[in-house]
């Protein structure tokens, strides 16, 4: 007697088989990943393809790269400088479409996350690309400056061939939730193409640029440490010089001596004034702590001017026969990054109204109920370094 023949039992068995052989092989894979075995196997199987997918084409990337430059794979590794900690942030590599290549190691410093973690469960959730740690708003800003021809007939780094432009990344565990501006950070992205070296088969030209974290009120503390283009200064009330770091020494061109007791509005620019002046009484108007951000040019003592991000805190003294200070957090920019700073004005605007949410003021306030901390220009007159000028 014949058995029956169960096409439907055959093809589930099939199906297990096929099965069991894909997750014995991404086994294999998960067991290659230089990783902690922990880390390993946390690891759900599409974050581990996506992983794999960097770790290949990084391999592939710097193998060409090193036949490109005549350097062996065998030759003695170049000795752990720390070069990454002279960096006023972090490098970050990738092709023209976004797919990742490297990360460095110091990126934990700003993001909160070593390169291991960006690549993960707490970024990288659904693929290997640069636009999964970006805010979705940014991405075009972005893909159109990444997007911009590419000139592979020269290896020069002129500033035409410099891309720069500001994009939010997200650093929150849980992708899913709503966003709050807690959960990104402000990075000012700039760098070039590496015309000599194609990737694979592919003429896809690789992106590497510097990745620079714009102080924050919730950031500054970790952007300031060790960075040269940021300097700290503390005043009264009334924006008057208290102290001054030796960085901003340097970039005002002052003495810390010849700044006390100086007005931070005598070294503003006079187009700037209105913005500082409506932010200063915005965060001296509560009994709490309170922050805001400012784009501004600020003049030095050679007489010429910069542009300086400054984020600007109140922060109350442990003696209460002590009055209040502000404490001012101001990030140097070259004129390059002030441009794109103010091609992205949504930055200073989304702030103000986050403390207009948090504390229930207006943006424009009225004649305010306290002290006039902030001053009101004499008629008729001018500053211009620390000398108050008539103007003709």
């Amino acid at each position: 007697m014949f058995t029956r023949f169960d096409a439907n039992k055959s093809t589930k068995g099939a199906s297990k088989l096929r099965r069991d052989l894909i997750n014995a092989e991404i086994a294999n894979l998960r067991e290659l990943l230089p990783l902690p075995p922990s880390t390993r196997q946390r690891l759900s199987q599409l974050q581990l393809m996506a992983l794999v997918c960097v770790y290949v084409r990084k391999a592939n990337y710097f193998q060409q790269a090193f036949k490109c430059h005549d350097v062996g794979l065998h030759q003695s590794p170049t000795p752990n400088i720390g070069f990454s900690k002279a960096l006023n942030g972090f490098l970050m590599m990738m092709t023209q479409n976004g797919k990742l290549l490297y990360i460095s190691d110091n990126a934990a410093e700003y993001l909160g996350h070593s390169m291991v973690s960006v690549l993960q469960e707490d970024l990288l959730i659904h693929g290997d690309s640069v636009y999964d740690i970006i805010d979705k708003q940014d991405h075009q800003a972005i893909q159109c400056e990444l997007g911009r021809p590419v000139n592979s007939g020269s290896n020069s780094s002129t500033s035409e061939e410099i891309r720069l432009f500001l994009c939010r990344m997200n650093v929150s565990r849980n992708a899913r939730r709503q966003m709050r501006f807690g959960d990104q950070k402000v990075v000012l992205v700039q760098g070039r193409y590496l015309s000599f070296l194609p990737l694979c088969s592919r003429n896809e030209p690789v992106f590497l640029a510097t990745c620079t974290p714009v102080a924050m009120p919730e950031t500054r503390e970790c952007v300031v440490q060790g960075a040269t283009n940021v300097f700290t200064s503390v005043h009264s009330m009334d924006m008057r010089f208290i102290h001054i770091d030796n960085n901003g020494e340097f970039y005002l061109g002052f003495p810390r001596a010849d700044l006390q007791g100086v007005s931070w509005y005598r070294l503003l620019h006079w187009e700037c004034t209105r913005e500082a002046q409506t932010k200063h009484r915005l965060i001296t108007q509560s009994e709490q702590e309170r922050s805001c951000i400012l784009l501004a040019q600020f003049q030095r003592r050679s007489g010429d001017w910069i542009w300086m991000h400054c984020v600007l805190q109140v922060k109350e003294s442990s003696e209460s026969s002590q009055q209040p200070v502000i404490v001012c957090t101001n990030q140097v920019l070259s004129e390059a990054e002030a441009a794109v700073m103010r091609t992205n004005n949504w930055l200073y605007h989304y702030y103000s109204v986050q403390n207009k949410l948090q504390y229930g003021l207006a943006y424009d306030i009225g004649p305010p109920s306290r002290l006039l901390y902030y001053p009101e220009n004499p008629p008729g007159q001018e500053f211009t370094g620390l000398v108050a000028r008539p103007v003709k």
